[in-house]
């Protein structure tokens, strides 16, 4: 297996670690709402991960669908908050968790986009890229 994909329904998460990781008392804590998209966010993509973490580098292609009601904002960019580096390292630490890789530091090519549909979901697509990064 070269390639996942997986496609998550439903509106995008919104809560991030940069807004749901705090510091307090000299230790760092996620908020009752981080936990809870971790906690989804896993719980939709554990079907979809390898039976044994994958080895060597990986390429994430990412896009958030955030849900509106016009058909003329359907496919328009979404220029707003959350930022999609907060978006993607959620996503990756959730990723890590569940399996897809050892280690996100794996991911040696990424793209994320966010926009607003009708139809809102997370699409996701995870491949082992070739060559050697050299451009050969």
């Amino acid at each position: 297996m070269n390639e996942i994909y997986i496609v998550i329904p439903g509106e995008p998460y919104r809560k991030t670690h940069q807004s749901g990781t705090h510091i307090g008392q000299g230790r760092t804590y996620k908020d009752a709402g981080l936990r809870e998209v971790e906690s989804r966010l896993m719980e939709a993509l554990k079907p979809y991960a390898p039976s044994a973490p994958w080895n060597g580098p990986v390429a994430l292609s990412v896009a958030f669908a955030y849900e509106t009601k016009s058909e003329k904002k359907s496919g328009l960019w979404k220029i707003t908050k959350p930022d999609t580096d907060n978006l993607m390292k959620t996503l990756k630490d959730c990723m890590t968790a569940c399996g897809f890789w050892w280690d996100d530091a794996q991911v040696v090519e990424e793209s994320a986009s966010k926009y607003w549909d009708v139809d809102p979901h997370i699409s996701i697509v995870v491949t082992r890229p070739e060559g050697n990064g050299n451009g050969r």
